[in-house]
Order: C-alpha cells, then structure tokens, then sequence
C-alpha cells in the first residue's frame, strides 16, 4: 500500500514574527541604555542609543500598518532616518577626524528621500512603487552612511568601522534584492506585510544587532586609547623634567645605564655641569628669570648634541650629559659649543650666562654611580679655578687626577 506523500504544515505566522523583531529591537536598545547609563561613554553614543529607540518604535507602527494604515507614515519616518543617526552619532564620536559632509547635508538628504516616498503614497501610487520609492530613498542614506564611515580618518585601523561599512551596504542590498524579486514574481505576488517583514524589520533588526556589537567595540577601542594616552602622559610626566624639557635624573640614569651596561658599551664620557652663580639670578632677578635660564641652557645645550646623546636635569641648575663613543676631547669641544650657542643666545637676556663641566671617561667595568662622583669633583674643581670653564678627572691611581682644564665659550669673564 502507497503512502501517502508526506507535508509540513509549517507556515511562518508573520504577525508573530513582526511581534518577536520587535521585542529583540526594544531588548537591544533597551541593553544600550543601561550600558551608557552605568559605563563611561562618549560624545555620539546617545546619538546610536536614539538611533535604535526610533527603529523600534518604526517597526513597531509598521506592524499597526493593517490595522491603522496610517501608521505607515510615521514607521517610515522613524526607519529611515536610522543611517542619518547613526552618522550624526560619527559626527560626534570623530568630532576630531576630518569629514566630508556636514550635519546639514544630512538632514537634507534624508528629507529629499522621505518625502520622495510620503509623494508616492500621497498620490495613492501602487504597492510596488511605493516599496520602490521607499528602497530607492533607504538605499541612498545607507550608501551615504557607508561612504561617510569609510571617509573617516579612522576606518583604516579601526576593524570596527570596516564592518559597521560592511552592515550599511548589506543592509542597503537586502530590500532591493526583495523588491527585484517581487518584480520577477509579479506585481501581486507577495503582500505587503510580507515585503515589509522581510525586506525591512528583517534586515533593520539585524543590523541593529551588529551595530549594538559595533558601537560597544568603538567605545571599547576609544576607551583603550584614552588609556594608553594616559599612561604615555603619565609616563612623561614621571620621566621628563617640565621646565626644561629632559629626562630628570632618575630617567636620566636609567638611560645612561643602559648605554654603559656594565662596561659593554664602548667607552663614553659623563659631563656634569650648572649655571654659575644661579643662587644670585634667583635673588637678584626673581625665580621666573631662573627658570627662563634654565629653559635656555636646556636649549642651547639640545641643540648641540648628537642624537644618540642622553641629556638630564639632576636638580636645581644641574644637568649630566652621556656622550657615548666620545672622548675627552670630543666632550671638551661638546662644552664649549654649548658654551658658544648660550653665548649666542643670552645676549637679549637680562644678564649674561655662563657654565661651568666636570667631565669623565668612563672606564670599563666603573659604575655610572662612580662616574658621577668624580665628574662631581671635576665640577667642583672648574668652580675652585675660576668657573667658565670645562676640568677633565682621570683615575691615575687611587685618587682623582684632574687633567688641564679649558676656559670656554666667546668672551671669558
């Protein structure tokens, strides 16, 4: 005995289904809302937070649309103009990028497309033109929304706006493929509540669910950043000196340390040297006209040396230059350009400037810390014969040997 054939009663209830998207959408603004109620967020996420509220409330009139046909002017009001918040939102959240198109181009551009539609259903046009109208004016604002997020100066390193790109074109692709397939079918083919399902509250809420995923990774990748730019801030203020610009001392010897390493590096000269007689330019011309000293000896003294140089403030007047690969000689011609160019570049000060070095090789296997005591000797030794002038220290034995010391700079004082 033949079986009969066997088939599915199964039919997609698309009432149920048009109640179902609109409850995932309100669910899906509704986690927005509290997630920027209790997080941190920025300027455009409210933007994106409105964005989905108004779609919510689009579709949910779309399903009103036989019972209230009018209904369907105000849905398409709030479906459409979804790209333009979304953009707007952009806006806001790239304030800072630069952007093709302004705010004003927007909202004309999505009331050229609405009204295109609302003229078509005004003069009670077709079912399938006005669906087309409505396509052809969603397209547009999707597509322009694609193009503004790709002409952000952040859609190349941020993977999140490539996709949210991504989720503009396919959603903009999704109603058209329906519409042609109405075409082909026949005008009559499908219903209208059909069409609107699947070729609008469908593809809507889909993106909404990727853009709910998308706007998340944006916040998260700005808040990430911020806090990597907090912490280089951060960084810089522990390591760098603010008048002046350098590293402060205890930057300064990591850096010097990890030149020297222990005697591997080759052999490098440590300077020490202050502002002569800067007690009496704080006393005589007030602490502001110190510190402008010390910002132009900071200066003077960049401008001098090579790039593989390290240069610090070690406190009050005093800073300590590493010039690695140097010799004795090459750091007594260093000190007296330094010299020559705050020569040069006091001469509009309110009184004359001038240095005085103490100055080392280090030698192999000696720590930074030994280095510095007897560049600190040599210092004090070019104040004892006069300052202006730059006292080399050897190590000859087990005490300090100071080697000729050179007076420095244009005119000796």
């Amino acid at each position: 005995m033949q079986k009969p054939p066997v088939t599915s009663d199964f039919t997609i209830h698309l009432p149920t289904l048009m109640l179902l998207a609109v409850v995932v959408m309100g669910a899906t603004a509704a986690i927005m809302s509290v997630f920027g109620l209790s997080q941190r967020v920025y300027r455009g996420y409210w933007w994106w937070v409105g964005a989905m509220w108004l779609a919510t409330l689009g579709a949910a009139l779309h399903g009103l649309r036989n019972l209230w046909p009018v209904a369907v002017v105000p849905a398409c009001l709030l479906v459409m103009v979804w790209p333009v918040l979304i953009t707007t939102g952009l806006r806001r959240f790239f304030s800072r990028d630069r952007q093709f198109s302004s705010t004003r181009i927007d909202v004309a551009l999505y009331v050229a497309c609405y009204l295109g539609w609302l003229a078509c259903w005004l003069a009670s046009a077709p079912q399938p033109i006005r669906s087309l109208a409505y396509g052809a004016g969603s397209l547009i604002l999707l597509l322009y929304a694609a193009v503004f997020i790709g002409k952000l100066d952040d859609f190349r390193r941020s993977p999140a706006l490539k996709l949210l790109m991504a989720v503009m074109i396919v959603q903009a692709a999704v109603p058209m493929l329906r519409l042609a397939g109405m075409f082909s079918q026949g005008a009559g083919a499908l219903p209208a509540q059909s069409l609107v399902v699947t070729g609008v509250v469908l593809p809507l809420l889909l993106s909404m669910l990727f853009t709910v995923y998308l706007c998340l990774v944006l916040t998260h990748e700005r808040t990430v950043r911020d806090l990597r730019e907090t912490q280089r801030q951060l960084r810089v203020l522990a390591d760098i000196d603010m008048l002046t610009q350098v590293p402060n001392r205890r930057h300064f010897e990591e850096l010097a340390t990890a030149i020297v390493g222990n005697g591997a590096a080759p052999p490098s000269v440590l300077m020490l040297f202050d502002i002569d007689h800067f007690k009496h330019v704080n006393d005589n011309h007030g602490h502001a006209v110190g510190d402008a000293a010390l910002r132009l000896v900071a200066r003077c003294t960049r401008d001098t040396l090579r790039t593989r140089d390290v240069m610090g403030r070690v406190g009050g007047d005093e800073f300590m230059l590493l010039l690695p690969g140097a010799s004795v000689d090459d750091a007594l011609h260093v000190a007296d350009r330094i010299t020559r160019n705050l020569d040069l570049a006091s001469k509009n000060f309110p009184l004359p400037l001038s240095l005085s070095f103490g100055l080392v090789q280090i030698h192999t296997g000696e720590s930074l810390a030994a280095a510095q005591h007897r560049a600190d000797l040599a210092l004090y030794e070019a104040k004892r014969q006069g300052r202006r002038r730059a006292v080399p220290a050897r190590q000859d034995g087990p005490d300090t040997v100071f080697g000729e010391s050179r007076s420095l700079g244009l005119d000796p004082l």
